[in-house]
């Protein structure tokens, strides 16, 4: 099914991209795709939904990487600021979505339904108020008051870079404007902690956005991290008469480390390593809230 709906996303952004959001016809995406127009209704109730979908998409990829990368130890600001622009940048041209770039309608006047409109706005707020959490993360707080715009500055040039080189992009590429990323954060975090009174900014805070509290992923990867060495420390540390045993859970573990650090974790693998964990009564706690964070609880527990 999954296959399918990337089908479908894939036919409509390339027709949205040379015709237009609203000169394209669900009859037309579903023949692009592959389909009849009656088996396009079996994934998507409407057209409405399908720029939703693909930010949709992209932001739980982002999330889980920004994930991944904040769950490893010991980075330095130098490494959060280069990992987060390279994951951003490789999920942004992966997902296609510089083919929405060029809509002659603004994205968020595209849905005619109000709760549509809605819902795709605090998708978007949450992409953009990520970018302002990494660079205050690395920057620190005084630059707090400038981040937002910062997070404009930056993502207008990714955005026109995109537009018009993704289809030639690599990593060789994707590397030189994260280069250039950095370059351009470091002088405008500069400027900004050195500013006076009367320095201008254009928004102090998002108003025109939608009021929204998103996940952090930036402190859930702290958390991972964390939970680790304490799973690591309660192993190392328990009294368990069996030396053999202690070494067997010490392995476990630490092919879990290996597995929930990774941008890709197999679920699979995760969810088998825990069921091993948790067979010790005085492991369970951490693993549940390490299950949680990385989504593997189911949603009643």
């Amino acid at each position: 099914m999954e296959s399918k709906k990337n089908d479908i996303l894939q036919a409509a952004i390339r027709l949205f991209s040379r015709k237009g959001y609203y000169s394209t016809s669900v009859e037309e995406i579903a023949k692009e795709s592959g389909m009849a127009k009656a088996s396009f209704y079996k994934y998507f109730q409407g057209k409405e939904e399908l720029p939703l979908e693909m930010c949709i998409i992209l932001e739980n990829k982002i999330e889980q990487d920004i994930r991944a990368l904040y769950s490893k130890p010991d980075l330095t600001n130098e490494d959060k600021l280069h990992g987060f622009v390279t994951l951003y940048l490789k999920n942004l041209v992966e997902n296609k979505v510089y083919l929405m770039m060029d809509l002659p309608e603004p994205s968020m006047l595209i849905f005619q339904n109000e709760q549509l409109n809605s819902t795709f706005e605090q998708h978007e707020y949450k992409l953009y108020k990520w970018v302002r959490d990494s660079l205050i993360d690395v920057f620190g707080p005084d630059i707090e008051e400038y981040a937002w715009d910062m997070t404009f500055v930056l993502k207008s040039v990714v955005f026109e870079y995109i537009r018009f080189f993704a289809d030639r992009m690599d990593d060789e590429t994707i590397e030189q404007l994260t280069q250039f990323i950095l370059f351009l954060s470091n002088s405008l975090a500069a400027a900004s902690l050195n500013r006076t009174d009367s320095t201008p900014h254009l928004w102090s805070s998002p108003g025109w956005l939608p009021e929204s509290n998103p996940s952090n992923p930036f402190d859930q990867g702290r958390q991972v991290n964390g939970l680790l060495h304490s799973l690591e420390d309660s192993i190392l540390l328990s009294s368990w008469s069996s030396k053999e045993e202690k070494q067997e859970y010490q392995q476990i573990a630490a092919l879990l480390k290996e597995e929930a650090l990774k941008a890709n974790p197999q679920t699979g693998l995760l969810k088998a390593l825990f069921s091993y964990l948790e067979q010790r009564k005085e492991l369970q706690k951490v693993c549940h809230l390490l299950k949680k964070l990385l989504n593997l609880a189911p949603p009643t527990e």
